[in-house]
């Protein structure tokens, strides 16, 4: 490292000295940063002055030690011109301005270039998060120096959902812009965390998620890039470039300024509530799919432990990589969530209870308002400013809120639970969308994993393990066994080859179906940038299979729908996708009845303690409801006197399960057969019994209350009925021509 130094005009001996005197000044009272001390400037002055230094090596250097840029610059050019006064003069203006490296990493702007390649010429300081979370008064308590940390230090391991090792960098000012531009470079020791870590961002892109914007860099096929990041930062951080030495992968975000989940005010003002609402509605589905319990706190609903810090509220400006449906406009503070990556394979259990939550808390927040307010309020607990807002916008119904408040008022269009709600069904839907590819991708490397498996057990026998550790067995047996080398070898060939085509497959599905989406890249598991073929495919695959799962559980709960609740009566009707169990238990519901022959009971676990039962009922015109009304009526009876409800249901929730419920209000509650048509449409305007239906209705209208409410003109009109051939039997037709027409052509001797 000296020599290096010295091979570009900086005396080892003087960042010796710097040191030492930096030292020894800490250790005094004074608190002051040390290049502000006279006596430390003159003697720093005199250094660049006898260290026969370039003007670029002597700004390096002041750059090192704490002075920003473009003073460095200055007191370089006074020193090459051996105006010591002058470059004294100059060092005590630059040190009462130079901000400490916690200052100008606020200060910064996100840096644009993350997704392409990066000019790291323009690195200008660099920092580990130990820096950052030193304490602090007005300045920290021991003088900590811009861009560079004392060399002996270790870098420090920040524990975040990814692990690993933070440096933050900042770079010069871009042209025109009179900001520096930050990034953060992270470092994990699993490569596939990292490439996970990329995927959980590109994944948030996809829902409609201001996530900062970031790239894998592999060192393999971005060493000219690596090489230059470790050059350039190695007189600035040489924790950084000895690790980039050790390290085959990291993962370059850009750095968003902003205060977090916790602290966040702006957000929850007028004008931006019903943004931040939707913003989350969507951050929330989005850590169901990724199963990601450490970001939105809800330990109540998902048994989520949250962590505030990792949902950012930012007014920076940023290039986000696709349309965002709920950007904030401009000038206003966003949510950006960061630190979350695609689970590898989570304990079964925690899996079981993960995908119960879930289903549970988005059925309550799509079908029921107060349910989605106390879900809203839950990932919101941390900061008081969010649960009052929130809370003092609440209303029971979106005509009530705008009864209330006017649209327009508080700066909103409408509530903010619909705005949360809004956020929850876009993100549920671009979820649902994703569904395809996933399972798409799954199908090829579950295939090519199990032909693997088997052609290599034929010279491995490795057949008696399963997963990861076969494919660790199979590569010691390759280290020993040629003929296993040579056949795992032809894999990788292969399969680096199908990793190619399937990568291409993506981006091809990608741009059929989302116009102007950036496609997922898999970027390190898919395509030209893999590394080890067969490990890699088999990492992707493991991963994907989590997101496939949970996305079918985010599917069946996108497609509940509120059933009818028809009170005061016990009843609520619907279609049979209104068989939304949790919902139902909330409301009251201890039995269902199925009036169809063919929908399934759901499994016993599900139903927990909801009864339910079956009507086996056609939806045809000869149907005889009789039997079935008598059975399903007693059963309501129960469930009414054990003080529940039932729901009633059948496929479209308009003819067999609307006809049981006119029954019950007429047996039950006396009410015509008209009136009680009328109020279940106002309930469910789909409601349509068949006319056989309605005719027996009607009949038992008369019986029960000894008339008939509904005129015969206002009956449906019955389908017309296929007449039959009485020689073969066959359907002929529906007007007498044609069952003569199909005598004559059929039955000529007869016809005659």
């Amino acid at each position: 490292m000296a020599d290096e130094r010295a091979s570009c005009g900086v005396d080892h001996s003087l960042v010796a000295h710097a040191e030492e005197l930096q030292a020894t000044v800490s250790r005094g009272n004074n608190s002051q940063p040390w290049l502000s001390v006279r006596t430390s400037g003159e003697e720093f002055s005199n250094w660049l002055n006898e260290g026969s230094m370039s003007p670029r090596s002597a700004e390096q250097l002041a750059c090192a030690a704490g002075v920003e840029q473009a003073a460095a610059q200055a007191l370089a050019a006074a020193a090459a011109d051996g105006s010591e006064e002058e470059a004294v003069s100059s060092l005590g203006a630059t040190s009462a301005a130079t901000s400490s490296f916690r200052q100008r990493l606020k200060d910064a702007i996100p840096a644009h270039g993350v997704a392409t390649r990066m000019d790291w010429s323009r690195l200008v300081a660099v920092d580990t998060t130990e820096a950052l979370m030193a304490p602090t008064a007005e300045e920290p308590a021991a003088p900590v120096l811009a861009g560079r940390r004392p060399p002996r230090r270790a870098p420090v391991s920040v524990q975040i959902n990814s692990g690993g090792q933070v440096f933050f960098g900042l770079l010069s000012q871009p042209a025109g812009i009179p900001a520096e531009e930050a990034v953060v470079i992270k470092f994990c020791n699993s490569r596939h965390m990292l490439q996970s870590e990329q995927m959980a961002a590109e994944l948030a892109w996809h829902f409609g998620i201001s996530a900062p914007r970031s790239r894998l860099l592999l060192k393999v096929h971005d060493q000219e890039e690596w090489q230059q990041l470790a050059a350039t930062a190695e007189p600035f951080c040489p924790e950084l470039s000895e690790l980039m030495g050790r390290k085959q992968s990291m993962l370059l975000l850009q750095y968003i300024p902003g205060a977090d989940l916790e602290k966040e005010t702006e957000a929850w003002e007028m004008g931006q509530l019903g943004s931040s609402a939707n913003a989350l509605g969507r951050l929330l589905v989005l850590d169901m799919f990724l199963g990601n319990a450490d970001r939105l706190p809800a330990a109540s609903s998902l048994n989520w432990r949250g962590n505030p810090s990792n949902v950012l509220w930012s007014t920076a400006s940023f290039h986000a990589p696709t349309p965002v449906a709920a950007t904030a406009a401009t000038g206003s503070t966003r949510c950006v969530p960061i630190d979350a990556v695609v689970a590898r394979r989570p304990p079964r259990l925690l899996v079981q209870d993960g995908d119960h939550r879930v289903a549970c808390a988005l059925e309550l927040a799509l079908l029921d308002r107060r349910s989605a307010q106390e879900l809203l309020l839950e990932t919101v607990s941390c900061n008081p400013a969010a649960v009052s807002a929130i809370e003092a916008d609440w209303a029971p119904s979106e005509p009530a809120w705008v009864k209330q408040f006017g649209k327009g008022s508080l700066g909103l269009k409408q509530s903010i639970v619909k705005s949360f709600h809004e956020g929850v069904k876009a993100a549920l839907e671009l979820a649902v969308s994703e569904q395809g590819l996933l399972e798409m991708i799954v199908a090829q490397l579950e295939e090519t994993d199990r032909n693997i498996r088997a052609d290599m057990n034929e010279v491995a026998h490795t057949s008696a393990l399963n997963g990861t550790k076969q494919l660790k067995q199979l590569e010691r047996v390759a280290n020993e066994n040629e003929d296993v080398r040579d056949r795992l070898s032809a894999w990788q060939e292969l399969l680096q080859q199908k990793s190619i085509i399937l990568g291409h497959a993506v981006r091809e599905w990608t741009t059929r179906r989302r116009v102007g989406a950036v496609p997922l890249s898999f970027r390190g598991f898919l395509g030209e940038s893999v590394l080890n073929p067969v490990a890699d495919a088999y990492e992707l695959l493991v991963r994907l299979r989590h997101l496939v799962a949970r996305g079918k559980v985010l599917a069946s709960a996108a497609g509940v729908t509120r059933p009818a609740d028809l009170s005061p009566s016990p009843l609520l009707v619907g279609p049979s996708t209104s068989v939304c169990l949790h919902l139902l238990r909330k409301l009251g519901v201890t039995d269902i009845i199925n009036c169809s022959e063919d929908l399934p009971q759901p499994d016993s676990q599900a139903l927990g303690g909801l009864r339910w039962h079956r009507l086996a009922l056609a939806d045809v015109e000869e149907q005889d409801l009789s039997k079935a009304l008598d059975e399903g009526l007693k059963l309501v009876d129960e469930a009414k006197a054990r003080g529940g409800r039932v729901l009633v249901h059948c496929h479209e929730g308009k003819s067999r399960s609307v006809s049981f419920c006119l029954a019950y209000f007429m047996t039950r509650e006396k009410r015509p057969l008209a009136e009680g048509l009328a109020f279940v449409k106002t309930k469910r305007p789909q409601a349509r019994p068949n006319a056989g239906f309605m005719n027996q209705l009607s009949d038992l209208e008369e019986a029960v209350l000894g008339s008939r409410s509904v005129s015969a003109e206002d009956m449906p009109k019955g389908k017309p009925k296929m007449l039959v051939c009485r020689i073969c039997g066959q359907a002929a037709g529906l007007t007498e021509d044609a069952l003569a027409s199909h005598m004559r052509r059929m039955h000529p001797s007869e016809g005659s």
